[in-house]
């Protein structure tokens, strides 16, 4: 994974060696790339470039010459957003975005802008890029014409589409495929008496009252105080905002908040400066800490800001409302009470869902399942038991994207980790599946648990 394209190329008898010098000459003059020069000099076909360019970045690829593109996969991302970033939708399957892009390790700003856009999950799935410019052009100038669908040169009525060879990878233990019986044969599940009020969580929001409520958000762009002030007030809370880190310092010196939400980078004092500075001091170093950032992204600056900078919790931009709102009051809640918490209706859910699932009961144990996560939509293990129900329906798809949800609610959560790393792995994505793998080894639970993540590591990395 990482080694120089033109050495795979020839590596894998793509081209020659001579072929693959005319195409770099060709591409240096021209501003082009390899691939798309190898590709319309006839030096290649796109499924074995194609092959080459997953491999080369540790994602999957189109091949769009046989690919067929819905219209209504196209009209989710707008022509001049596709044409300007060189992306193309490609399908909606299984609840999620699957796009075509160039190059996936440079379109991170791009995938998390049609993200937050969309609200959709998204798949990255490299083409050739000249191939892809092609497309691009072809599908919205069909789109414009109301064509149902857009094919490739070799693609047929639905054909749907042609996606690169998936990396194997074994199930974790405890993720086996479970023999599905048929529902009916069993009848309706028992009915579940669920209590009309939650437990803990709603008693526990009713005891934060006055400054309890009061929260300091601490950032440099007016835009993301205005949104939160605006959401977090018409949830209760009481805001404060301060533009910068000295200000922040200095409001949370004279009037303590109950929670600081703070941006991690901020002009005269840095956020993990001003974090850094709460904890050295005895009157703040319980003062609750979370973070936000739409710079230091990934696992590692999250588990780095709550190790070294005693942050509860970090948060990504660009975030969902609703999710903030739910960690600040999952930090409070924590942080203000104590004793156990009574099992909800949603616990009771996720009880019931888990033995269908055992029983092989699959369409019965979604249903409990999708009924938990309604009445807790941040409930990780619920997330995470939908996930394996999806996963032996065949859903992978959304089975993926529940599991994503599962391990952004609980960042430790070692088997909901391990899982999605399978199932990364099984659908092409082995530079995600090798990023997942690394967060469990560091939430592995024991020595057992460690070696066989390093075990998985190790076959991707060899792959």
């Amino acid at each position: 994974m990482g080694r120089p394209t033109h050495e795979l190329l020839v590596e894998r008898g793509v081209a020659s060696p001579e072929a693959v010098m005319r195409a770099e000459a060709a591409a240096e003059k021209g501003g082009t790339r390899l691939c798309s020069e190898l590709l319309a000099a006839g030096e290649a076909t796109e499924e074995a470039l194609v092959t080459v360019l997953a491999e080369r970045h540790g994602w999957p690829g189109v091949d769009l010459s046989r690919s067929e593109i819905l219209a209504d996969a196209l009209r989710l991302v707008p022509p001049r957003v596709a044409l300007a970033d060189n992306i193309l939708p490609l399908s909606t399957e299984g609840g999620r975005l699957h796009l075509a892009v160039a190059d996936p390790d440079s379109g991170n700003r791009v995938l998390a802008e049609v993200r937050f856009v969309t609200g959709m999950e998204i798949s990255p799935y490299v083409a050739v890029a000249g191939a892809l410019r092609k497309a691009i052009v072809e599908a919205y100038d069909g789109l414009f014409r109301d064509a149902p669908a857009w094919r490739g040169a070799h693609a047929t009525p639905g054909c749907g589409v042609a996606y690169s060879a998936p990396v194997e990878l074994s199930l974790p233990e405890g993720d086996e495929v479970i023999i599905v019986v048929d529902d009916d044969a069993h009848g309706a599940p028992p009915d579940v008496i669920v209590p009309e009020a939650p437990g803990g969580t709603a008693e526990a929001r009713a005891d934060l009252s006055g400054d309890a409520r009061r929260i300091l958000v601490v950032d440099d762009e007016p835009e993301i105080r205005t949104l939160l002030e605006r959401a977090l007030s018409a949830r209760g809370f009481t805001v404060e905002t301060a533009p910068d880190g000295e200000e922040g310092l200095a409001r949370i010196a004279s009037h303590p908040p109950a929670l600081v939400l703070l941006d991690a980078m901020l002009p005269r004092i840095h956020g993990f400066e001003v974090a850094r500075r709460l904890r050295a001091d005895a009157r703040t170093r319980d003062l609750p800490v979370i973070m936000m950032t739409a710079v230091y992204r990934g696992w590692r600056f999250a588990q780095d800001a709550r190790d070294a900078y005693g942050a509860e919790d970090y948060i990504e931009k660009p975030f969902r409302l609703d999710d903030v709102v739910r960690r600040i009051d999952s930090v409070l809640e924590a942080t203000a009470t104590r004793g156990p918490v009574k099992p909800s209706g949603g616990d009771l859910m996720i009880r019931r869902g888990k033995e269908l699932l055992l029983a092989g009961r699959l369409d019965a144990a979604a249903a409990a399942l999708q009924e938990a996560i309604a009445a807790d939509p941040f409930a990780a293990e619920a997330h995470h038991q939908l996930a394996k129900t999806l996963r032996a329906q065949g859903e992978h798809f959304r089975a993926m994207t529940s599991f994503e949800r599962a391990v952004e609610l609980r960042a430790d959560f070692f088997p909901a980790l391990r899982s999605l790393a399978a199932l990364y792995a099984e659908k092409g994505f082995r530079r995600k599946a090798v990023e997942t793998l690394e967060r469990a080894l560091v939430a592995a639970p024991d020595p057992v648990a460690r070696d066989a993540v390093r075990s998985d590591l190790l076959d991707l990395l060899e792959a």
